[in-house]
């Protein structure tokens, strides 16, 4: 198991915008390591007080198959539990704020992330890339 940050989710790196209203993010973290069992993914770095309104993630990484959850560093399936994942789905829709569901907003910074949990390949040095974008609100505090 081993925990990878893309470029938009280092600790530095504040997304773009202005700090009330919608923010649009995206991400790439490119696969140059052996993927397993366990691997956390850090994809995008979400600030405190940012209520996330849409997520959605993806790879092209088609030779392996694996089972992977879209989460944070509190609930590893906050917006999509672990499930399995191919490169013919393209990209997914993991999470849309709408009146069923009960948005969480962040109290301090975090990440969202992508969780491996089967690996179903013997030798997972596959290449491609994972990708993310959310939106998430910022409101005035």
């Amino acid at each position: 198991m081993a925990i990878y940050t893309a470029t938009a989710a280092q600790a530095a790196v504040q997304p773009k915008g202005l700090r009330v209203g919608l923010v649009a993010v995206k991400s790439t973290f490119s696969i140059a390591v052996t993927l397993s069992a366990g691997d956390v993914f850090q994809m995008i770095k979400v600030p405190a007080n940012a209520t996330p309104v849409f997520v959605q993630f993806g790879s092209n990484n088609g030779t392996p198959s694996y089972n992977m959850a879209v989460g944070d560093g509190i609930t590893v399936g906050r917006y999509r539990s672990d499930a399995s994942y191919s490169a013919a789905q393209g990209m997914l829709e993991a999470y849309v704020n709408t009146a069923a569901t009960t948005p969480y907003t962040y109290s301090q910074d975090d990440t969202i992330d992508i969780t491996l949990s089967t690996i179903t390949a013997s030798n997972a040095s596959f290449g491609g890339a994972f990708y993310m974008n959310a939106i998430f609100s910022m409101d005035a505090s």
